[in-house]
């Protein structure tokens, strides 16, 4: 059996991880949203691999999960999001992609020390990579650098976050999914398809940007708050994942069936926050989200 390397995604909504993660696997199957309204309403993950030597290769999972700072979700969505992420990733994390958008604000930095000092623990900081996105020149070193002196200037607390993690990294994924409508002219027609295709070789050398880093820094990483916390929510979670799959299933199903398992799923999610609750009682704060 092939081992599976886990990438968890995590940033402010608007950032680019849902960009991120399609760049990663070559592919348009994560949800990717342009405003600053959260599109990943339900954690995402999709499989991808990577050949290194002689035809082996590496198999990778990429968990994207709700966006940093969405302070409007309730406390029982934030918490189930928090045992799905780590029930996915129970037999070890190797790395946490950090998506640095255009703008670092205090939400972002506090919903990563929460996910530091409550869900994992201080060694966390060696499998984080900070994701700087939406940069043209992410190619150039000497712009790179330029705006990692202007990052550590900025701001105090990034720049500390910036010392103390594995490494900052630069791509650009500019968007392919670009809107052709019917009226325009031909001329305008070549100039959107040839933004698209100039689009997609940026996204492809990004990805070649974070496999390479994949491949060089990705360690494994399993603290005991790990295990704990999944082994109050694993048998929950277990049961949720089946009555999913037979809610997705009950396409002639009547409307009291799909109630009757919809409430079903919401009593597993109210026991689900009960459990991740006394995980981390008492340090959990309403509000206070998980990318």
């Amino acid at each position: 059996m092939t081992e599976t390397r886990n990438i968890l995604i995590i940033g402010r909504t608007g950032n680019g991880k849902s960009t991120l993660a399609n760049v990663l696997t070559n592919s348009e199957k994560f949800n990717e949203g342009s405003g600053t309204i959260s599109t990943t309403k339900e954690l995402q993950k999709e499989d991808f691999k990577v050949e290194i030597y002689d035809g082996k290769k590496v198999q990778y999972r990429v968990i994207d999960t709700i966006g940093i700072g969405d302070t409007q979700l309730a406390q029982r969505i934030v918490l189930n999001r928090i045992a799905e992420a780590c029930h996915e990733v129970v037999r070890g994390l190797n790395q946490i992609f950090f998506v640095l958008g255009k703008k670092f604000t205090e939400e972002e930095l506090e919903a990563y020390n929460i996910l530091r000092e409550i869900i994992f623990d201080k060694d966390i900081t060696n499998y984080t990579t900070i994701v700087r996105t939406n940069f043209p020149e992410f190619d150039v070193e000497e712009k790179c650098e330029e705006d990692r002196e202007k990052l550590n200037q900025e701001n105090p607390k990034l720049a500390e976050l910036i010392r103390t993690c594995n490494k900052l990294i630069y791509v650009d994924n500019p968007p392919t999914m670009i809107e052709i409508g019917k009226d325009i002219s031909e001329k305008q027609k070549k100039r959107k398809l040839k933004e698209i295709e100039a689009n997609r070789e940026k996204r492809e050398e990004s990805r070649e940007v974070l496999i390479k880093h994949l491949m060089v820094e990705c360690g494994n990483y399993r603290p005991p708050s790990l295990d704990n916390l999944n082994e109050r929510v694993n048998s929950y979670m277990t049961e949720k994942e089946q009555l999913k799959k037979e809610l997705d299933n009950l396409k002639r199903a009547t409307e009291e069936e799909r109630r009757e398992h919809e409430r079903k799923i919401a009593e597993l999610e109210a026991k689900i926050e009960v459990k991740v609750k006394e995980a981390l009682t008492p340090r959990v704060n309403n509000g206070c989200v998980i990318s």
